[in-house]
């Protein structure tokens, strides 16, 4: 279903957006200066957001509107971006290159003005069906049908799924069907009824949503399209439906786990991928050096990313310069020895950033300290659990994403969530932990279960703001760089993350995840109204990537990220939940302050 709300006329889209609390019309199409060439060309359109929210908290009023904004931004990107590519491409190009990549960015944004609006009222469960935009016709004849104001109710069959389609001689046309839902699951808690009603009627919405598509496509890309563009997303939406589900019933009684295995679906006729015995997953098709409809390798590998710009000879980078502790500044070093993860502790979870959501990384993550970290940890179950530190009274849980190797031999995917993240993982050979003083003062005790956050996965799709250089090589760690380095002979790949060390002194979180912990400044001194507690510094060193120049989309290694990323390095990042006794974190202070290595 495309939905759509707003004025049309003449080739153009109208959207309303709240700004500062008044309305103002944003033309949302190509250039104006396109438009004057010419009325037909194609232009994006996308689902009016303003017109769906329900009242906006006065607290959320300012996060809501500077999201409206840049969802602007982001269909005038998007839009230059068609007009700039215009002819490029195979026939999937556009929904691949610009229509998916625009969603993701429109998908995190909407999910920023829900979560806003989420913290004062009601948290909107209706704005992820507003993520999708697709191209107007030559003429501007846009006739999508507007969003209805909420899902309809989930039906109890056996195989939900709407009526079939009718084909042009009056037959059935293919429909998409997926598995029931409402009788696999146990009696339902008072207090999860509601939450549970509103995601059954979402896994409708979505089943009718991906039927639309399926109709709006038909005899569009190669063999795999539909698994590619339909069902593999639709399974997706469904996985993170129905864990939120499983969520629900998990807080007032045993959490189902039989829900995963109800997320894909399958075409009803012969034409239909064959599902998998056991699984329901459409097998495999032939792609012949195609892919993702039609796509050559070559542009399923751009998709992903990344590219040779990415990398640069570290020799080629500039020196950085380091504060250096002067006065009452702190120049102790404490390390905590964690091990390189020999026990092979990962997942695709990201508990700082959304707890109690599986996956919600969409990339792999590597641990060290904390054994039993997920997406459903609480402060209890870390402080609860072992650790892989030397030193056990450090159960912090420290994460990454992984690197992976790249080869001539892996498999080239598709540009969507579970597909982009190819390669085998590398772990690290060493994993350095130190906690360090501040150049300026001394450091004060860091509270027990404090969340540090290092960059931004997203940054591609946000903007660099919270992105920062980490990457350089052994022998050269006084050249640091945003981009992949490529070391020389006896020289290894290196991450160095410098975690921000100014505590507000009140708050372990805070919405954004990081303004109650911030940066200090060039000159290492912490901000007003802060104070200084030991900086964690996690340094990994990789022996074992391969030393070789990347050539076009042939790279030797990539972070895992998100398939909107394009495994960009300006994404990589870090996290860390600090789970120190008492005893061991006034070791630590006293250790840094008393400028010793510990």
């Amino acid at each position: 279903m495309h939905m759509r709300s707003g004025r049309r006329g003449r080739g153009a889209w109208w959207g309303a957006v709240a700004i500062g609390g008044s309305i103002a019309l944003v033309l949302s199409g190509a250039p104006l200066s396109a438009q004057a060439s010419s009325l037909a060309a194609d232009t994006i359109v996308c689902p009016s957001v303003a017109g769906q929210l329900q009242e906006i908290p006065a607290a959320a009023q300012n996060e809501v509107d500077r999201n409206l904004a840049l969802l602007e931004t982001q269909i005038q990107e998007a839009n230059d971006r068609l007009a700039d590519t215009q002819g490029q491409g195979g026939p999937n190009f556009v929904q691949n290159a610009i229509l998916g990549p625009l969603a993701d960015k429109r998908a995190a944004t909407l999910d920023r003005i829900a979560i806003a609006i989420g913290r004062s009222a009601e948290r909107p469960d209706n704005l992820a069906a507003l993520a999708t935009c697709r191209l107007s016709d030559s003429g501007g004849n846009d006739t999508s049908p507007s969003p209805s104001p909420s899902p309809s109710p989930a039906p109890d069959d056996n195989a939900t799924s709407p009526p079939p389609a009718q084909d042009d001689n009056g037959g059935s046309a293919q429909r998409i069907v997926c598995p029931s839902v409402n009788d696999q699951l146990p009696e339902i808690p008072a207090a999860a009824q509601n939450e549970v009603d509103r995601n059954l009627a979402l896994l409708e919405t979505q089943i009718q949503e991906a039927n639309d598509r399926l109709a709006d496509t038909q005899g569009q890309g190669g063999p795999n399209f539909v698994q590619n563009a339909i069902l593999g997303p639709l399974a997706d939406k469904r996985a993170a439906t129905l864990d939120r589900i499983a969520i629900a019933i998990g807080r007032s009684a045993e959490r189902p786990d039989n829900l995963a295995a109800l997320a894909p679906c399958s075409l009803d006729d012969a034409g239909a991928p064959a599902p998998d015995p056991g699984t329901g997953s459409p097998s495999p098709q032939p792609t012949d050096g195609q892919n993702g409809g039609g796509q050559s390798e070559e542009e399923i590998a751009a998709a992903i990313g990344p590219s040779a710009e990415d990398f640069i000879d570290i020799r080629q980078v500039a020196r950085t310069r380091q504060p250096q502790a002067r006065g009452n500044g702190s120049r102790g070093v404490f390390v905590s020895d964690c091990g390189t993860n020999e026990e092979e502790h990962r997942n695709t979870d990201n508990l700082i950033n959304a707890p109690g959501v599986v996956n919600a990384a969409q990339h792999l993550h590597d641990y060290v300290g904390n054994v039993s970290a997920d997406a459903f940890s609480t402060n209890e179950s870390l402080a609860a659990s072992d650790t892989t530190c030397r030193n056990k009274a450090d159960q912090t849980t420290y994460f990454w994403p992984v690197l992976r190797v790249r080869g001539p031999n892996d498999e080239p995917g598709a540009p969507e969530v579970d597909k982009n993240n190819i390669g085998t993982p590398v772990r690290a050979s060493v994993a350095r932990l130190e906690y360090r003083g501040n150049p300026t003062s001394p450091v004060t005790a860091a509270p027990r279960f404090l969340r540090l956050n290092f960059g931004d996965a997203k940054a591609v799709t946000n903007g660099p703001a919270n992105a920062r250089p980490v990457w350089t090589c052994t022998g050269f760690t006084d050249r640091i760089t945003d981009k992949y380095p490529i070391c020389p002979s006896g020289s290894r790949v290196t991450r160095i993350f410098d975690m921000p060390s100014c505590w507000d002194g009140q708050n372990i979180d805070s919405a954004n995840h990081r303004d109650h912990l911030v940066f200090p400044d060039d000159n290492g001194a912490c901000p007003s109204g802060t104070k200084a507690v030991p900086q964690l510094r996690m340094t990994l060193i990789y022996n074992d990537l391969p030393n070789t120049r990347p050539n076009g989309t042939d790279v030797p290694f990539a972070v895992d990220s998100f398939a909107s990323e394009r495994h960009s390095p300006i994404t990589d990042h870090v996290g860390a939940i600090g789970v120190i006794s008492d005893q061991l974190m006034g070791t630590i202070v006293e250790c840094i302050n008393n400028g010793r290595r510990c």
